[in-house]
């Protein structure tokens, strides 16, 4: 399989990406929930995922990008702007999504506020707060960011 060095870095973008924002997701809703940001544990997290992306980062290109890239021709830029229109695009529709759940939920919020939902459903209700909204921007970044590079290996892969 023949990989140039431009797509051997795409690669090794979309294996960091991964890994890291599994585990940092992982990590940080078995800490809270994602209903606390501010607190020590979420702290060590952070920079545990920092020292993460760094070490893979290292170890991934010392391993498979020894070559220096080429001069990008056309069909490099073609392919680099189909990817960061995907991007572009899934981290619209996926913000979309995102804030017609705040509003649902704010809705659902005041609905059971004005007393008109009793008993158990009141009690069931899921509260979006700005912890929990900035987790999931921060899942829809990292979804727009998988959605770019896939992309891009997509359209050098089918040449």
């Amino acid at each position: 399989m023949d990989i140039s060095a431009r797509e051997k870095n795409i690669w090794i973008e979309f294996t960091i990406t991964a890994l890291v924002s599994l585990y940092y997701f992982y990590s940080s809703y078995q800490l809270s929930g994602w209903t606390q940001v501010a607190n020590y544990e979420m702290s060590i997290l952070v920079r545990n995922v920092i020292i993460l992306s760094v070490v893979i980062s290292i170890i991934l290109y010392a391993l498979f990008a020894r070559e220096t890239p080429e001069q990008k021709d056309e069909r490099d830029l073609a392919i680099e702007s189909r990817g960061n229109a995907s991007g572009y695009y899934s981290l619209t529709i996926l913000c979309s999504i995102l804030i017609g759940i705040i509003m649902l939920s704010e809705g659902i919020l005041l609905f059971a506020e004005s007393g008109t939902l009793i008993g158990e459903a009141s009690s069931e209700l899921t509260v979006i707060n700005s912890s929990v909204a900035m987790h999931l921007i921060l899942v829809a970044l990292m979804i727009s960011a998988l959605f770019k590079q896939a992309t891009q290996l997509f359209y050098y892969r089918r040449g």
